[in-house]
């Protein structure tokens, strides 16, 4: 192709093209378009991230879907109630001040009102009458007394009961059959006297004081024969006086 002929070819182009530009634009080729351009805005930057999803509704943090309120109410079971630290710490008390109490109205009723008791403190059963011969003196563990059979010599004959204890500071007093001391009546040494090892306080047979820091004679236990049985009652207790050679039972 020649120059010219390639000079007439660009004209042409060139008035096409002019031609063209002036035309006004179809309808259908501005849809095309403005749907190009729609798409172009909503499809995202290269290098940003695609919109996430909507997200799902999220379940309990245990993991527990819960159920509905109705069917939550309707199977609800019920709990039994914790008891406090400070429930139990009352119960405690009261129940403990209730035991006290009831122990101690225990321990009143049974002093007050004794129930079979034996030893001292109650009856004891010395033995039968012809155990004890006149002028003998009998110690009754059991009971702590010194069973006397008094003879006329000695005050009105019969038994008499001699509480061991000491009226002067409640040492066991013994009978000491060879102690030798002298008879205040008359004046001559006389063997045999009860006398206590912690002062020396010093009785007669019947119990009366002749020497010694003891406020006055030996305390006497009543005493009963039953069917040819000695019994003492070692709770019915008498100061000692000087009329102690009376108390005597006869046998």
């Amino acid at each position: 192709m020649t120059e010219r002929e390639q000079s007439d070819e660009g004209v042409e182009q060139e008035e096409e093209g002019q031609e063209l530009s002036s035309r006004p634009e179809q309808p259908s080729l501005k849809a095309a378009r403005a749907g190009k351009r729609a798409a172009g805005a909503r499809a995202p930057a290269k290098g940003s991230a695609a919109p996430a999803p909507p997200s799902a509704p999220r379940a309990p943090a245990s993991g527990v879907v819960q159920p509905p309120i109705a069917a939550t109410v309707a199977g609800r079971r019920r709990t039994p109630a914790r008891i406090s630290r400070r429930s139990v710490l009352r119960l405690g008390f009261w129940a403990g001040l209730g035991a006290a109490v009831a122990g101690t109205l225990g321990i009143t009723v049974d002093l007050v009102y004794p129930r079979g008791v034996t030893g001292f403190g109650g009856e004891v059963v010395a033995g039968p009458v012809e155990d004890f011969p006149p002028g003998s003196k009998t110690q009754i563990t059991v009971g702590r007394f010194w069973l006397v059979h008094l003879t006329e010599q000695q005050g009105t004959p019969g038994l008499l009961a001699l509480w061991w204890k000491c009226p002067h500071l409640g040492c066991t007093v013994p009978w000491l059959g060879g102690f030798v001391w002298p008879d205040p009546d008359t004046g001559a040494d006389k063997m045999g006297w009860f006398r206590c090892p912690c002062h020396g306080s010093t009785f007669t047979d019947a119990g009366l004081l002749v020497y010694g820091p003891s406020p006055r004679a030996m305390d006497t236990m009543k005493v009963r024969i039953e069917g040819g049985t000695v019994i003492v009652d070692t709770a019915d207790i008498t100061d000692g006086g000087l009329d102690n050679p009376s108390r005597t039972v006869p046998v």
